[in-house]
């Protein structure tokens, strides 16, 4: 049974030929087209620049390419790896293109900062990667359901809800973003709400839950606990894929970082389960 929110395939014949491929490679990776997602702009990052100076600019940029790289390559810590000390060193060199925005005044008050965007040299890092043979993510990546429990200190634990919390809305789409790892959600119908509840979530048992989510037929359940303690937020995970599970906690630190944290989580399995080591091209 599908997801009714997932989106249907267009039948024009560049998306044609473009599911063919999805289709292809999700095979490839044991893993069935309607449990795959095609993640665009994996080498495409958005960040704040303290002004457009040369000196600003190029610490931007290392900071970009390091944040994605973190997100296609597969390690503990990448900055260990050599090849990515190479070309952190020559950021500059990988950029496609960028371009400045200015940002409004009520996020920040200094007038020289500036939203920068930059696009990197997709081949020219693969190249470097395979001929370190640096493990990596493609885009082809598989959904994952989360089912978020939030407690914003009234001692009332909710299912998130995007229309009633915006700012966890938010958090949630710019860490799936920041990691590339695609997240759907419970629908919460009346169906769901008689059978769960976030106890069920929260538990130690995952039966129930893991036989609830069945109807969404993705390969990666997480479960999560965002709790407000004063003035910073508290994550407990627990991710369930391939048979195992794995289970985390974020320690308190603002919303945006303790969702991100979660994620992480996510990522770290699923990088490791599918991405590729690629041979080093012979001379």
């Amino acid at each position: 049974m599908s997801h009714p929110n997932y989106r249907r395939m267009s039948m024009n014949p560049a998306s044609w030929k473009r599911n063919i491929v999805l289709a292809f490679i999700a095979l490839l990776l044991d893993m069935p087209l309607s449990h795959a997602a095609e993640v665009e702009g994996l080498y495409e990052i958005e960040l704040v620049a303290n002004s457009p100076s040369p000196a600003d600019r190029e610490l931007a940029i290392k900071q970009a390419l390091y944040a994605v790289l973190n997100r296609v390559l597969v390690a503990e810590d990448i900055s260990k790896i050599k090849a990515v000390q190479d070309v952190l060193n020559n950021a500059p060199y990988y950029v496609k293109q960028f371009q400045y925005s200015l940002i409004s005044p009520d996020q920040y008050t200094e007038s020289d900062v500036r939203l920068l965007r930059v696009e990197f040299d997709e081949q020219k890092l693969m190249d470097v990667m395979r001929n370190a043979q640096v493990g990596i993510w493609g885009d082809i990546r598989p959904k994952t359901l989360l089912w978020l429990v939030v407690d914003q200190d009234t001692g009332e634990r909710q299912f998130y809800d995007p229309d009633s919390m915006p700012d966890v809305e938010s958090a949630l789409t710019l860490a799936s973003k920041i990691k590339g790892v695609p997240l759907i959600f419970p629908m919460l119908d009346l169906e769901e709400r008689q059978r769960i509840s976030v106890n069920d979530v929260l538990g130690a048992d995952a039966r129930q839950l893991l036989s609830v989510s069945a109807r969404y037929e993705v390969p990666s359940v997480m479960a999560g606990h965002l709790a407000r303690k004063d003035q910073c937020w508290q994550g407990e995970w627990a991710f369930y894929f391939d048979g195992k599970i794995k289970q985390w906690n974020s320690a308190c630190q603002s919303m945006t970082a303790t969702i991100k944290a979660g994620v992480q989580g996510a990522y770290d399995v699923l990088s490791a389960y599918y991405g590729v080591k690629p041979q080093a091209a012979s001379d």
